[in-house]
């Protein structure tokens, strides 16, 4: 039972990491302060648009441990694109069922929950993108958080 488990977890882990790094143009991580995600520090991405004519999926990752605290959790990502132009988006992400079970992929302690905020689109111009992305909840340092990262997805015609 025990072998049939591993080679189980090993064959999924292995179609995960397939089916996440296929297409993909673009991913950047990172790791927030162990002590907990300060409201005050945003963790900040920035690229360079690979073209204009293909469309692509923005995904944010958020990895989480099985202690954190809430069934969502709130961003605020501010978006400067390369004419200087700022917006800033509100996102509402679930990161557990109702019934507590968690969204997303475990392995060990960690859930990882990507975040699908847009969906085949293009790129107005070209030139290099930057998200501050921050958590809206009522804690000042949000617990149980580990990582925070975008993923840039270039969709299959």
């Amino acid at each position: 039972m025990i072998r049939k488990f591993n080679i189980s977890s090993v064959l999924g882990l292995l179609w995960v990491l397939y089916s996440c790094s296929s297409g993909v143009v673009f991913e950047q991580i990172e790791e927030v302060d162990s002590e907990g995600w300060n409201y005050a520090k945003p963790v900040t991405v920035a690229f360079s648009t690979p073209d204009t004519s293909n469309r692509y999926n923005l995904i944010f990752d958020i990895r989480i441990t099985h202690e954190y605290a809430y069934q969502n959790l709130w961003l605020f990502i501010e978006t400067t694109e390369p004419d200087g132009s700022k917006h800033t988006d509100s996102i509402d992400c679930p990161m557990a069922y109702p019934d507590g079970r968690w969204l997303g992929n475990g392995l060990g302690d960690l859930i990882d929950n990507p975040i699908l905020v847009y969906r085949n689109f293009k790129f107005a111009e070209t030139g290099e993108y930057t998200f501050k992305i921050k958590h809206g909840m009522r804690n000042d340092y949000l617990e149980n958080v580990q990582n925070v990262g975008v993923i840039l997805k270039r969709v299959k015609s």
